[in-house]
């Protein structure tokens, strides 16, 4: 039987019985420091999907004159939401209490969106809400921006569901197509306040010392900063294996732990 018990709620732990008269006066302790590490583990996330939410997307689906729409689970099981990749519409908790009615991505992971044009594509802003692993409430904007036949945006925080895409326009966009996807850059549930923290990242078994680490925003976030607790975008592409991470977190506080107030919209 699987049993918990909490050690410390002490700060700073310190180890070891030597004694130093400047090191006490600064540690206030004997010994030395010790940090110790923990493992988490980011599931097997499946391959990147360029329209895994929403699947070419044009005039047909609302994309019209200038204005806003938003796209809901409402709109699920019809245009664009009918292909096979779309996830199943989910109920969940959030971390208010509240229940949520959300598309449930597999893995805590950010979103991409991509547009096309035919000669050039119209400029869209995009927002995406939805929640992260722990229930809180975040949204996240996008820009595509006018000219070329493709343009696409990847997202930086990390999505477990996703509640609304909603877009705003200034011109007629009829002509162009929308995909809503998701990416490779997967979320830590605890906070990351460096990227030393991170100490090693493990892909189906093996070390993976190409992966990318952002560290957690550690100001106040907004639409357009990065993930609050931190993200790692492995060095190979998602596959299904399984994803690992030996960190550092800072268990003081809710905030050193969670991370900052997740911006919501």
């Amino acid at each position: 039987m699987a049993t918990s018990h909490h050690i410390s709620h002490a700060t700073s732990l310190f180890y070891g019985p030597a004694f130093d008269g400047p090191i006490f006066a600064e540690n206030g302790r004997k010994g030395v420091p010790f940090h110790p590490i923990t493992k988490v583990n980011l599931g097997e996330p499946i391959a990147a999907d360029a329209d895994y939410l929403v699947k070419g997307a044009t005039s047909t689906e609302r994309l019209g004159a200038a204005g806003t729409a938003t796209w809901t689970t409402d709109d699920d099981g019809s245009s664009p939401f009918d292909n096979a990749d779309t996830p199943a519409v989910s109920t969940i908790s959030t971390a208010t209490g509240e229940s949520a009615s959300v598309w449930e991505l597999d893995v805590p992971r950010n979103i991409s969106i991509n547009v096309t044009h035919s000669s050039a594509v119209v400029a869209m802003s995009f927002t995406v809400t939805g929640y992260d692993a722990w229930g809180y409430k975040l949204a996240e904007t996008f820009s595509i921006t006018a000219s070329g036949t493709t343009k696409t945006a990847a997202g930086k925080k990390a999505f477990a569901a996703v509640e609304s895409i909603s877009y705003t326009v200034a011109a007629s966009v009829q002509a162009n197509t929308v995909n809503v996807g998701i990416g490779d850059v997967l979320g830590l549930p605890y906070k990351a306040a460096a990227k030393a923290d991170v100490l090693r990242v493990f892909f189906d078994d093996a070390a993976d010392d190409s992966a990318t680490v952002v560290a957690a925003v550690t100001t106040e976030a907004t639409a357009t900063t990065g993930d609050v607790r931190g993200t790692v975008d492995p060095g190979s592409a998602c596959d299904g294996s399984e994803i690992a991470v030996w960190m550092y977190v800072d268990p003081s506080s809710a905030a050193t732990l969670r991370g900052v107030d997740q911006y919501a919209g």
